[in-house]
């Protein structure tokens, strides 16, 4: 399963997703795939745009406001004392962000920096999920995909390499899957030959996603939106716009290739090699039919 930026854009929709999750893992063996929370990768590409300009000091003005929203949201999470030691997490992690900003703002902004920064979307959103959902007594643990997932060195457009990947998996995630642990994983991010963090392209969690699914032969691959899945037209401006049940393979990734944001088109191949089901369903509404890819 993958939650996109809108399912944890605030608390209300943390909660929908923690529902949904508790009660598909009530009858299956769930992994979980996170995006950042909605607008912070765009904020952090900013940040890099600023930090390319020297403009250190309203990067950092912005990397506060990100990690004020994150603390604010753990806080609602969970106030109890086991909060302390996922805030005391996220600020390890804002303290690193922040000495590399410090840092690379007097060197060049190459693309394996911009990666490196634009990755703690989800480095911060996968340990808010996690800790959500031990407050739904749902076991879960965060992932970060730049020690598991092995890409090519294509900084910004990586691409994940099965061989690679397979030791890190055995070692990690097996694991957590056996003891009914849900891997609560970041989406968008991997790691080259040389341990650098990598990114897959903007919509690479659906990428991410479907790379595990396919990789651990899943029954389905479930992505989770704000929209009820694939529509004829952009149902938001067009009234008439028909939603499409049932769609094959190559269907959805023609009409993904030609800008439907509802699935990044390079998500389907490692399914369907494997003719493994996508549903697209709304986690606003997830009883809905939505779509099924298949």
């Amino acid at each position: 399963m993958k939650f996109g930026g809108a399912s944890l854009a605030d608390i209300r929709n943390i909660r929908l997703t923690c529902t949904i999750v508790k009660k598909f893992s009530k009858k299956n063996k769930i992994i979980l795939v996170v995006s950042a929370m909605k607008g912070v990768t765009d904020k952090l590409y900013e940040i890099t745009s600023l930090i390319r300009g020297k403009k250190l000091e309203k990067a950092l003005k912005l990397f506060q406001n990100i990690k004020k929203d994150h603390l604010i949201t753990l806080k609602v999470i969970n106030k109890k004392q086991r909060a302390i030691k996922v805030q005391i997490e996220l600020i390890k992690l804002f303290e690193l962000l922040e000495i590399f900003l410090r840092n690379v703002h007097r060197k060049e902004m190459t693309k394996a920096r911009e990666d490196y920064i634009v990755s703690f979307g989800e480095r911060f959103s996968c340990r808010l999920i996690a800790e959500a959902l031990e407050r739904y007594h749902v076991l879960a643990y965060p992932i970060d995909a730049s020690y598991i997932m092995a890409t090519t060195s294509q900084f910004g457009n990586a691409r994940p390499l099965y061989k690679k990947t397979e030791d890190q998996i055995r070692v990690i995630l097996y694991p957590l899957i056996h003891n009914n642990i849900i891997p609560v994983i970041t989406g968008f991010i991997g790691f080259s030959h040389d341990g650098c963090t990598t990114t897959l392209g903007r919509g690479g969690s659906d990428l991410s996603a479907a790379f595990f699914a396919g990789y651990l032969n899943a029954k389905a691959l479930y992505l989770w939106k704000d929209v009820g899945g694939f529509f004829s037209a952009n149902p938001k401006e067009d009234k008439n716009a028909k939603l499409l049940t049932n769609m094959s393979y190559s269907e959805a990734y023609r009409m993904a290739k030609k800008g439907a944001k509802v699935i990044y088109h390079k998500a389907i191949a490692p399914v369907k090699r494997k003719k493994i089901p996508i549903y697209i369903r709304s986690f606003l509404d997830p009883n809905a039919r939505g779509t099924v890819i298949s």
